[in-house]
């Protein structure tokens, strides 16, 4: 058994949790999408589903974290660069056929309040999703406090925005968030 293996089983329980949800999902499940022997699973994940769901979340948050660091450097202007991360989170969502984004949403939504290992790393994805908006708006000039604030608000939109599309099919609601976190960026600057 290698890494390889173990790998292979936090893809597919990543994906099967993002589509799905936790409880949804299950370990016979995991093994048949991963295409690994059932042995693998306990092997590498001995406390089971629960240990799977917060190392998937945090393989997850981790992707998403680089992602938006690369965007989000993309383009100097703070305004323009969370606007340009949310709008191609938009085509995104489009090209996955409104099946993915907002990858922990489910799983959080159904854990936080019963798992407290599985809550805990969904909020220290999201805290470093933040975190980099946050780096980006202080380098920009924006003072700690605000740049937080700022951060928290660009986030949790952009969350319930990519919900809101992927229920409605539809990418309209995300472009018109990039739209607003653009003039709030822009209107917390000349404050």
């Amino acid at each position: 058994m290698t890494s390889e293996t173990r790998q292979k089983i936090l893809e597919a329980a990543s994906n099967l949790f993002e589509l799905q949800g936790y409880h949804a999902t299950g370990l016979n499940q995991i093994v048949d999408e991963s295409k690994t022997p059932r042995g693998s699973l306990y092997y590498y994940f001995p406390d089971g589903k629960e240990e799977i769901a917060a190392e998937a979340v945090t393989l997850r948050m981790s992707e998403a974290i680089t992602h938006t660091y690369q965007l989000i450097n993309q383009v100097d202007d703070p305004a323009e660069a969370i606007y340009e991360m949310i709008f191609k989170a938009s085509q995104k969502i489009i090209e996955q056929g409104y099946c993915t984004g907002a990858p922990i949403a489910a799983i959080a939504l159904e854990t936080s309040n019963s798992n407290e290992r599985i809550r805990q790393a969904c909020a220290q994805g999201y805290e470093g999703l933040q975190d980099v908006i946050r780096a980006k708006l202080v380098l920009s000039g924006f003072s700690s406090q605000i740049a937080a604030t700022l951060a928290a608000t660009v986030a949790a939109s952009m969350e319930g925005a990519m919900i809101l599309s992927r229920t409605q099919q539809n990418p309209d609601i995300l472009i018109q968030v990039a739209a607003q976190m653009r003039i709030m960026i822009q209107t917390a600057s000349k404050s």
